[in-house]
């Protein structure tokens, strides 16, 4: 006779899932906010890759549920679970939301996909079980970084134990990650004043980081100086850093937009990571230390004066398609240099572009009808680029504005 074992019903099967999805939504969400407001590097460029991943998780679940024929994943949940969702937001520090959505929500998430396939029929629930055991290592590298880099600033923060305690507490209280577990009411919200501090209206740096001086930023010619040309290059490839804390802001500041929208924004923020990734080696290789890249921060500063579908209709349908020549030109430069390396990552760079100024025709519309602007795509286009000449403090933009390279 087979070993029997209590398994969870097919129902009790979707609601998990729905649970999984939304935290996963959350931590999405959270990250994205707040990439522009933590100072440490590393956390940006592990944040960017994490909003991705919880935005990939999210959809495979959501794909998963539409098979088992639940079409609206956030519906019906838990008061207390979309609590979670929205205090995730109210972190005053980086140790604050490492300690809330990694060593909380992510770890759970991590020990809930060890054990759901045991939970479920898994013989007859395997496309399931396939996308807990596809996304249970992302969940395990996430927890793992966490750990180790809450242990490096741990020292430069007080006072998170209260807020993590909170958070684990309400999540608890709604019977944990899967909503299975014993139910009891929610904990008191700490009682230290705790303002919400997304979006941010300017991104955050290490203070001893050297911030940029659009006065001073000349750009080399590229074949009469071409060593110069290429550092100056990859150093402005770093500062895509800061398109990445625009699209965060973006993605917080635009809730009511379709889960279609959330994901491809989502890879559009961890794409700019990339980009400034390959400005981060590039310019090591060519010996410069990052920490000693001048920030431009003023680009994101200044868009954040502008609402979040301005912004996007800014970086989709303006700044990337002005972008494209020059970067051509570049490509071309360098294999004429023999500099496989440089004409490779902007090769890459280049492709992923073309991607974001598809979602920028697609997504651009969609934006405006939703928050009911009176402007065609052709016409924020055209006002976009006009405010761009105005207010960008980095003449590269003014220049290809003008349609120079």
């Amino acid at each position: 006779m087979t070993e029997q074992h209590e398994h969870i019903t097919i129902e009790q099967n979707v609601e998990i899932l729905k649970r999984y999805a939304y935290l996963e939504r959350a931590c999405m969400r959270t990250l994205a906010g707040w990439l522009a407001g933590v100072p440490e590097w590393d956390a940006k460029n592990l944040f960017g890759l994490h909003i991705w991943e919880s935005a990939d998780a999210a959809n495979e679940l959501r794909a998963r549920l539409r098979e088992l024929r639940n079409y609206q994943p956030e519906r019906n949940l838990s008061p207390t679970l979309e609590l979670v969702f929205k205090e995730l937001d109210y972190a005053q520090n980086t140790a604050e939301v490492i300690a809330s959505v990694y060593l909380v929500v992510k770890k759970a998430l991590r020990d809930a996909y060890r054990s759901h396939p045991d939970a479920t029929w898994s013989e007859f629930d395997n496309p399931t079980v396939k996308i807990t055991e596809k996304i249970l290592p992302q969940a395990e590298q996430q927890v793992e970084w966490a750990e180790a880099f809450f242990e490096a600033i741990k020292p430069d923060y007080s006072g998170w134990e209260a807020w993590q305690a909170y958070i684990a507490g309400l999540l608890e209280a709604d019977g944990g990650v899967t909503g299975t577990g014993p139910k009891r009411e929610p904990p008191q919200r700490p009682a230290d004043e705790r303002p919400l501090l997304l979006p941010w209206a300017t991104c955050q740096r290490m203070p001893n980081w050297p911030i940029f001086d659009p006065s001073a930023d000349v750009q080399p010619d590229r074949e009469l100086e071409p060593e110069e040309h290429r550092i100056w290059r990859f150093k402005h490839y770093v500062n895509e850093m800061t398109a990445s804390e625009t699209l965060g802001s973006i993605l917080w500041m635009t809730p009511e937009m379709e889960w279609e929208y959330q994901h491809n924004v989502s890879r559009h923020l961890w794409d700019e990571i990339r980009h400034s990734q390959l400005g981060q080696s590039r310019v090591q290789q060519l010996g410069m230390k990052v920490e000693d890249v001048p920030q431009v921060v003023q680009i994101y500063n200044v868009m954040m004066t502008l609402p979040a579908v301005e912004q996007y209709a800014l970086l989709t349908t303006v700044i990337e398609p002005n972008g494209m020549p020059e970067k051509r030109a570049n490509r071309e430069h360098w294999e004429e240099m023999d500099d496989e390396i440089s004409a490779a990552a902007v090769s890459y760079d280049w492709s992923d572009e073309n991607f974001h100024v598809r979602w920028g025709q697609k997504w651009t519309p969609v934006l405006l009808e939703t928050y009911h602007y009176d402007e065609s795509p052709a016409q924020i286009k055209e006002r976009m680029e006009a405010w761009l000449v105005e207010n960008t403090p980095v003449k590269m933009q003014q220049k290809h504005a003008h349609g120079e390279y």
